[in-house]
């Protein structure tokens, strides 16, 4: 076996305990750097015995942490000197181990901070001069140790270090401790700097499951102007179209069509009078832009008293909100609409509707919107305008607007039992060669209680055909009767008129007051409340259909 010299193993020594003390005291200067960056402790092409330079210096094995330090280069304070305050000015020596060492370094405290030589960059490494720089960090003044240390490049005495404050772009994970790095970047001096302040900061790890964004009912339901309807409807909220199962777990799992944030819903409606089938999806954020897109296709049948309507069809929207209450929005729909089984032959309207017809419509429209809730508002407004213009078979030009406003009259101090006075009014204007089935309606729980479905509204022949002007309102003041807000009590007014013609009548206005209840189900699953209300009408016109009670279910007005 071959001896290795006691020169050599002494320059080992020299180097491992000069790596040693980096980390003890701990240092975050680059060991290494390239040969036109300089700065580094040491160049990146010197090899180990320019490394430790021509040192011969034994090491004692009895020696000090003290005696090793200053050996390497390494030096204490003086006494009472404090971490973060102005770098000192020492003066240096040349020792046998091309290292700096102060003339004068007195260690009589074991509270004092340890101070750490570099060779400036600023300085010709071929010239005997060296700039010291303090090091920064928080030292236990208990037991005298440094529990951690940084220092900057070119400390000048009685100026904050160089660096912006910020944390390096390159420090890796959050949970990777890299000691090589330093905790800013350079080229700027950091007003707020403190020597505490990086140190005060910890990484956080943040784990983040996501809510259930589906949502799958089967069920049925009754109401006064559908009837009964059975309801089947998958509501997803995290939709992607293009994550395509690869397997069926997948499926099974839920992770199949899900991650991209679009919004899909599956409907099947059947019933005695009414069917609907849909199929829509929504992309709130097309291309990466801030313009949502839709698109949904359908399929509806519905008997109505005096015929039997279907419609097939599409639509397809694009909107882009402006503000966090305003957007805008437009689209165009497609339909293809048959209309059957009079009830009689009387109404030339009617007659000139039966058959099959293609209805195409493009709207644009504006929406603002500051309601605290959907389900139940009790502050903040809706305002709604859209303009359609239709082609294909029929040609007309329509105008709808729609505004609502709730008032918060009381509340209690924790913020439930609210009292809340709302106004609604719907206007709207369409041409004389709009169809039987698109002109306006009136009568039941969403336009005027107090009439049966469709029963205010113009007769023709003895047809309910409709008209070509709206004008619906409502006042509604609302109150909760139970400490818990599950059944709350309403009073209101409805009031309003459609005609035929674009005019207002007092032989056609219609007026009705009443109270009813809405009882909130959460426990059941049951998002909008059930309404049962009763309605008297003081104001009607001739051949109206009258109708005291409404009831129904998770349908807002």
């Amino acid at each position: 076996m071959q001896r290795i010299q006691p020169s050599i193993l002494r320059h080992m020594l020299s180097a491992a305990l000069a790596i040693a003390a980096c980390n003890l005291v701990g240092c975050q200067h680059p060991l290494f750097k390239s040969e036109s960056d300089s700065g580094g402790l040491f160049g990146k092409n010197q090899d180990l015995g320019s490394l430790i330079s021509d040192s011969s210096t034994d090491v004692p094995p009895n020696s000090s942490l003290k005696d090793r330090l200053e050996i390497l280069g390494i030096a204490p304070a003086p006494p009472h000197s404090s971490v973060g305050s102005d770098a000192q000015e020492l003066t240096s020596r040349r020792s046998s181990n091309g290292l700096t060492t102060p003339t004068d370094s007195p260690m009589e405290s074991t509270n004092s901070t340890v101070l750490i030589r570099a060779q400036s960059p600023d300085v010709d490494s071929n010239q005997n001069s060296f700039q010291v720089s303090q090091a920064v960090g928080n030292q236990d003044k208990e037991n005298g140790k440094v529990v951690q240390a940084q220092y900057p490049e070119n400390v000048i005495p009685g100026e904050l270090p160089i660096g912006n404050g910020l944390a390096s772009p390159n420090i890796g994970s959050p949970n990777e401790s890299n000691p090589l790095i330093q905790p800013y970047e350079r080229g700027g001096v950091a007003s707020d700097w403190t020597p505490d302040s990086y140190f005060e900061r910890a990484d956080v790890d943040v784990y983040v499951t996501e809510t259930q964004t589906g949502r799958f009912n089967f069920g049925g339901a009754y109401n006064s102007e559908n009837g009964i309807v059975g309801q089947f409807t998958i509501d997803e909220k995290n939709f992607d179209i293009t994550r395509w199962p690869r397997n069926f777990g997948e499926i099974i799992d839920g992770k199949a069509w899900r991650g991209g944030g679009q919004t899909f819903r599956l409907e099947l409606v059947p019933g005695a009078n009414l069917e609907r089938y849909l199929v829509s999806i929504t992309e709130p954020n097309l291309l990466g832009s801030d313009i949502s897109f839709s698109a949904s296709a359908y399929l509806y049948d519905r008997n109505y008293y005096d015929w039997d309507e279907h419609r097939a069809g599409g639509k397809f929207s694009i909107g882009r909100r402006l503000t966090p209450y305003l957007s805008i929005n437009s689209g165009v729909r497609l339909e293809s609409v048959t209309v059957d089984n009079p009830r009689l032959d009387t109404s030339t309207e009617l007659n000139n509707s039966l058959g099959t017809s293609n209805l195409y419509l493009g709207n644009v429209g504006i929406v603002r919107d500051t309601r605290d809730s959907v389900v139940q508002a009790t502050t903040g407004s809706l305002f709604s305008m859209n303009y359609s213009q239709a082609f294909g078979d029929y040609s007309y030009s329509r105008g709808d607007l729609d505004l609502k406003t709730y008032r918060l009259l009381y509340q209690r101090p924790d913020g439930s039992g609210r009292h809340t006075v709302s106004f609604g009014t719907k206007l709207g204007f369409t041409g004389n060669s709009t169809p039987i089935f698109e002109n306006y309606f009136a009568g039941g729980f969403s336009t005027l209680r107090g009439f049966d479905f469709r029963g205010a509204s113009p007769l023709q022949g003895g047809v309910r055909v409709g008209g070509e002007f709206q004008w619906l309102n409502t006042v509604e003041y609302m109150f909760p009767l139970t400490a818990s807000d599950n059944v709350k009590g309403v009073l209101f007014c409805d009031y309003g008129t459609v005609e035929e013609d674009i005019e207002i009548t007092a032989d056609n206005f219609r007026v009705a007051p009443g109270f009813g209840f809405r009882l909130s189900m959460p426990g059941a699953g049951i998002g909008a409340p059930l309404a049962f209300d009763f309605a008297f009408p003081v104001a009607s016109a001739e051949g109206d259909d009258e109708k005291i009670f409404s009831f129904y279910l998770g349908v807002l007005r």
